[in-house]
């Protein structure tokens, strides 16, 4: 079901996606933010694109233990994000329901009030949905 990185990376370029992470980084200048999904679209996006105007401080995934290190970043588990001072999330997933639903039912009753949206653009969503289903 996954594509591969080549894939992810193509489309991405497709959709000048350079121009989307200025825009979010615009709009939350000065917010510390957290990626949440570190899987291979996270990968093809901290490869090949500047993020350095965003204020990242770290990324969430399932797969990591709070304190870890992931490409440069501070690595958390996502339970530990009530813990976390951060004012935004990212989600980096291809399916960003599931992140969003744990978000609202975990996260959001037991912390202060955060912003978070998918990454990725709902034209690019359409692009992988078409992607997969071809598959």
């Amino acid at each position: 079901m996954y594509k591969s990185y080549d894939e992810f990376t193509k489309l991405l370029n497709k959709k000048n996606f350079q121009k989307r992470i200025d825009k979010l980084a615009k709009k939350y200048e000065g917010k510390k933010i957290i990626i949440y999904g570190a899987g291979i679209l996270f990968d093809a996006i901290t490869k090949n694109y500047d993020l350095s105007k965003l204020n990242i401080i770290g990324v969430a995934d399932i797969k990591f233990d709070t304190g870890e290190e992931y490409q440069g970043f501070k690595a958390y588990d996502p339970e530990d994000l009530v813990e976390t001072d951060f004012d935004v999330i990212l989600i980096s997933m291809y399916e960003p329901d599931n992140a969003e639903e744990f978000l609202e039912e975990q996260i959001i009753p037991e912390h202060k009030k955060f912003k978070y949206e998918p990454f990725l653009q709902n034209s690019i969503f359409d692009l992988l949905k078409e992607l997969f289903l071809r598959s």
